[in-house]
């Protein structure tokens, strides 16, 4: 299944192809049936110049685009495992298969010991960052050259984000364990593991799509 934002630019893709053939129609038949160019010599210049440009965004670029694509296919596939492996819980997932698990964070606010179980986050949090992190460093450049892929990487870089999040708040938590700081962090941890959840399920996506 194609992320929203990947159908809303195959749909915006769809609607500037369609506008401009028939730009490019209207153009060629008033050169073929009528010496409206031939008046307007200049502007007719420019015209051409348009639906050349037109013609090479449209069909030439797009065509050399797709075949790059497929020929760097096994180095995109292995940047989009790399990434999997920086955000799944390496116990319960088995990536070559399809059965991801996104690694989930967690803090028992109820124990009697929170100062451990906060330090104990801590240490998942650091430990989940520097994967992450080792991912997007090795392959955000390659990645980044496919407009395809730079949602993906926004939405990795964000996932990252969160985490020094929910490090600075379990240190508000352990200095002031109110209440309210638990619930705050109760809920950054709940909102992180959807998005963490959302963002394995896109790149399983495009995994799959790679494969097909």
């Amino acid at each position: 299944m194609r992320h929203p934002k990947q159908v809303q630019r195959r749909a915006l893709e769809i609607v500037t192809f369609v506008l401009a053939t028939a730009l490019i129609v209207v153009v060629l038949w008033l050169d073929i049936r009528t010496t409206f160019w031939q008046e307007l010599v200049i502007v007719g210049g420019i015209v051409a110049g348009f639906v050349t440009f037109l013609f090479t965004v449209l069909v030439i670029d797009k065509v050399l685009a797709r075949s790059n694509a497929r020929r760097w296919a096994p180095v995109t596939r292995l940047a989009l495992t790399e990434l999997l492996h920086g955000i799944a819980d390496e116990s319960e997932s088995e990536i070559s298969r399809g059965h991801i698990v996104a690694f989930h964070l967690r803090v028992d606010a109820g124990a009697q010991d929170l100062a451990s179980e906060l330090h104990a986050l801590r240490v998942d949090v650091l430990h989940e960052r520097r994967k992450l992190s080792a991912a997007l460093g090795t392959w955000t450049t390659f990645l980044a050259s496919s407009d395809d892929h730079q949602d993906l990487l926004l939405h990795s870089a964000d996932a990252a984000a969160h985490l020094d999040e929910i490090r600075d708040l379990s240190l508000e938590v352990e200095r002031d364990p109110s209440d309210t700081s638990i619930a705050q962090l109760a809920a950054l941890l709940e909102r992180r593991n959807r998005g963490l959840d959302a963002l394995v399920a896109e790149l399983g996506d495009r995994l799959g799509a790679l494969q097909t």
